[in-house]
């Protein structure tokens, strides 16, 4: 095999020098312009022999805009590692100097009340590749694809360029991909080895597939958690293309895959003149193309068009069609395969070709495509108008930095949201005016709308097959927030074109002490803001109300108290750093004139604490996308540092540094399950995700009698508390990190929130919903440490059998325990599921600064 490899490469060294790079992948296609660089003589090195970099595509990619009147370049935004997003739009000379003026007119298509003609507009065509890091054939080929359309002079597609506007995104995930390219490129041998055992084809400590954040931005159109996913959404609506290519790799030994999709896996609240049109007219151009070269391909066997989470689906809610395009990796420039070798470069001409049979599918059926999305829009308010739900009321009247986080997301995808002008009353909650918001269905973004509200009513599945990920995405869901769904008519106030601005504010200044609540979603922030820069604060465990300079005010269990007298800080320089503090949260801090409260506590009293500055640590090797989704919530939602630790290094390191230990899974070593152990016996709070629940769980099982750490520290039996958690679930299912409990797809149940627990400080309803990956649950071995637990496993969204539904009644998801001066508290599912969970998400935050603490408070 060894030697069949080098006469691979040898043979391929003499074509190359015979034939030059453009007969390989532009030969038969047409002249070439030689005034524009070629991808070769700018990289300095055939495409396909390594990867490019980054960074050079798009310093090419302005060059081929500065050498071009075909092409030129717009930077819509920057990644988290501050790489520039970029589009190359190419067109005929015409067009790019008319580029305003055809958007303008492009996207009357998404007014249902413009009247507009389609006959004299241009097809919007986009290409996007490489949204998953180590998928490295997009990237690449992209750079093929913009030479050849503003370099070809073939008649053909100089005509077609008149027609169309080709939008060219080299990577949807810059950071990802630079994390492969590196990767790849730093192991790259030649000649190259072919042999999928070698560490080239594999992947470094983190792995390539997401952003900075390890975030799947293939997922994340909908919820919008990702800074790159919205900036893409926010430019995409700019500009409402009508036929989006989203370019992918599976398995190696895999041909290549385009849409349609299999029909049962097509969401009815779409047209299915999407499925059977749109998509039959791409794949009859795909197939003629990689027919005429000999690829094969296959159709409609596999991956969905259920949800608008992706990149080939939200275009689909938007009027164009979006499509999966899927090549069998290489991870590197050959791999060997079952079905023989496969070169890198084979994968940058399939692409290649695929790219350029949509801008021949989009212009030859181009008042298809326009039609289509004019018609898009129109049919949304029909649809709507079909619905009993005619109105959507939401708010929280004690959260306003929640309110301000669901209405951004709600106006990023362009729906259309209006204030609510009285007070509003259904299904026991009760929404004010000037904190809450009415959204009406009948709207252009209907169907983008109804999934951000999903509910059980509208998605006739019928078998989990069907689901290619979660069965349920709906967001309003994970942000936690009240909404309620109207059947009969609400007055809509002024339309919101922004959000409102809030600012937190201190009432005045005090000599004894501050105070405030801590309903807000970001009050973590201000709480670590404060305790960062030297302030002490307490939380109080009980309820009180206290004179202030507003009058009584009654607290809840959960508030903050900020004593003045007990700072190293001078009375001025504690009022300027609380007053900043008020301003990050949108929090009122009041100002306490008399430590002897009208009820309940006293400002002394030993029911309120003092609360230590939390030190975070992760340790990795776990999940690394659970790892990213909390370092985002800290880092980037609440300003806290995390520090992530590897297991190796864990071993080393003096844990006492930190507050709480976060755990995603993977294995421990004995010396480090016994550093953990002695680290929460002293004090530390255990932070355990559903991957590390076995490991975690045992520690929080009691020590026998007359023995183990917790009767050696003065523990007894009853102080060490069982009701968190325990891999065997209940009547007998397998438990969290083993084989047990049915796999569910996403779905989303009523749950139930223990409020007197300290880890539901800020909570003022125990109505929850969480998401469920497996009827697996936590052991309930008491209902003081219970923290969040399903009830009676009804349906929200998504989709399960009724068997794995009758598994969900009182599964506990959250719990926590106690042993020795610390604490363990247990994630059944993710506090942070794909960054948009928010609530779960609060309840992680409260365990980093409050601990596990115990129930019944």
């Amino acid at each position: 095999m060894k030697r069949s490899i080098v006469l691979f490469f040898v043979s391929l060294l003499a074509v190359a020098h015979v034939h030059a790079q453009d007969e390989y992948y532009f030969g038969g296609r047409g002249s070439l312009n030689p005034d524009i660089p070629t991808p070769e003589s700018f990289f300095g090195f055939r495409i396909g022999t390594a990867l490019v970099r980054y960074d050079k595509v798009v310093e090419y990619f302005k060059l081929l805009a500065d050498k071009s009147d075909r092409a030129s370049l717009q930077v819509f935004g920057k990644s988290w590692e501050d790489r520039e997003q970029v589009k190359l739009f190419v067109t005929s000379p015409d067009n790019q100097r008319n580029l305003e003026n055809i958007r303008q007119e492009h996207i009357k298509l998404a007014d249902p009340s413009a009247s507009v003609a389609t006959s004299g507009q241009k097809v919007i065509v986009e290409l996007a590749y490489n949204v998953h890091g180590g998928e490295i054939a997009g990237t690449d080929a992209s750079v093929l694809v913009a030479y050849y359309l503003v370099a070809s002079e073939d008649p053909d597609i100089v005509r077609r360029l008149n027609d169309a506007v080709v939008l060219i995104e080299p990577s949807q995930n810059p950071d990802g991909r630079e994390r492969a390219a590196n990767y790849i490129n730093g192991f790259h041998s030649w000649p190259p080895i072919a042999d999928p055992a070698d560490v080239e084809h594999g992947s470094g400590v983190t792995p390539h597939r997401g952003n900075h954040f390890w975030n799947d931005l293939n997922r994340d159109w909908l919820a919008l958690a990702q800074i790159e996913s919205r900036n893409r959404v926010a430019f995409y609506h700019k500009w409402y293309p009508n036929v989006y290519l989203d370019f992918h790799e599976m398995g190696s030994s895999s041909t290549y895959y385009f849409e349609p999709s299999p029909l049962t896996t097509w969401n009815k609240i779409l047209p299915k003149s999407n499925y059977e049109v749109l998509n039959a007219i791409l794949a009859k151009h795909f197939s003629a193309s990689l027919n005429s070269i000999g690829s094969l391909y296959y159709t409609k066997e596999s991956f969905t068009n259920l949800s608008p989470i992706y990149g080939s689906t939200y275009p689909d809610y938007q009027g164009g069609v979006g499509t999966t395009l899927e090549v069998g990796s290489t991870s590197g420039v050959v791999i060997e395969t079952a079905a023989g070798l496969r070169p890198f470069s084979k994968n940058l001409r399939d692409n290649f070709l695929i790219s350029i049979a949509a801008v021949r599918a989009a212009t030859d059926e181009k008042d298809t495509f326009l039609k289509h999305q004019q018609e898009f829009f129109k049919s949304a308010l029909t649809q709507a108008d079909k619905l009993a739900t005619k109105y959507i009321v939401f708010g929280s009247k004690t959260d306003k930095s929640l309110n301000n986080l669901f209405l951004e997301h709600l106006l990023q995808h362009h729906i259309d949201v209006y204030e609510l002008t009285a007070s509003f009353s259904q299904d026991d909650k009760t929404f004010e005016a000037g904190s809450a918001y009415v959204v009406p269905l009948r709207q252009p973004q209907f169907r983008v709308l109804q999934s951000i509200f999903e509910e059980n009513e509208t998605n006739g599945f019928s078998d989990t097959t069907t689901f290619y990920d979660i069965s349920a995405w709906s967001t309003v869901h994970g942000y936690g927030i009240p909404f309620v769904k109207v059947k009969t008519a609400v007055k809509e106030g002024p339309q919101l074109t922004q959000v409102p601005a809030v600012a937190g504010s201190v009432t005045a200044r005090s000599e004894l002490a501050y105070a405030f609540d801590y309903f807000d979603y970001l009050t973590p922030k201000a709480l670590y803001y404060l305790q960062d820069h030297g302030v002490k604060a307490r939380v109080a465990q009980r309820p009180f109300t206290s004179k202030t300079s507003v009058g009584d005010k009654s607290f809840v269990a959960g508030s903050i108290v900020i004593p003045v007298a007990y700072q190293s800080l001078s009375s001025d320089e504690l009022y300027t750093l609380l007053n900043e503090a008020a301003k990050l949260a949108n929090v009122t801090v009041y100002a306490i004139s008399d430590g002897f409260s009208v009820a309940g506590i006293d400002l002394g009293s030993n029911n309120i604490r003092v609360l230590k500055k939390p030190a975070v640590a992760a340790i990795t090797g776990g999940n690394w996308t659970s790892i990213g989704e909390l370092w985002a919530l800290l880092g980037n939602t609440h300003h806290i540092p995390l520090v992530k630790i590897t297991p190796q290094s864990a071993e080393r390191v003096d844990l006492s540094n930190y507050t709480s230990i976060i755990l995603s899974g993977g294995q421990l070593s004995p010396e480090l399950s016994r550093r953990l152990t002695d680290w929460v016996e002293n004090g530390g709070t255990l932070i355990a995700l559903s991957g590390a629940a076995q490991w975690a769980s045992s520690l929080a099982t009691p020590a026998p009698a007359g023995g183990g750490r917790g009767n050696q520290r003065g523990t007894s039996t009853a102080d060490t508390t069982d009701a968190a958690a325990s891999t065997t679930a209940q009547r007998g299912r397998g438990g969290l990190g083993g084989n047990g409990g049915s796999r569910l797809n996403g779905i989303i149940v009523h749950a139930e929130l223990n409020l007197s627990h300290p880890l539901a400080y800020g909570f003022t309803s125990k109505d929850f919903y969480t998401l469920k990956n497996s009827t697996s649950g936590l052991r309930q071995t008491g209902s003081s440490n219970v923290v969040l637990k399903t009830t009676t496993g009804e349906l929200v969204n998504g989709y399960a059998t009724p068997e794995a539904l009758s598994e969900l009644t009182d599964n506990v998801v959250i719990a926590s325990a106690t042993r020795g001066r610390g604490s363990i508290v247990i994630f059944g599912e993710s506090p942070t599921f794909r960054g948009y969970w928010l609530a779960p998400g609060r309840i992680l935050t409260n365990a980093i600064f409050f601990g596990g603490g115990s129930g019944n408070r």
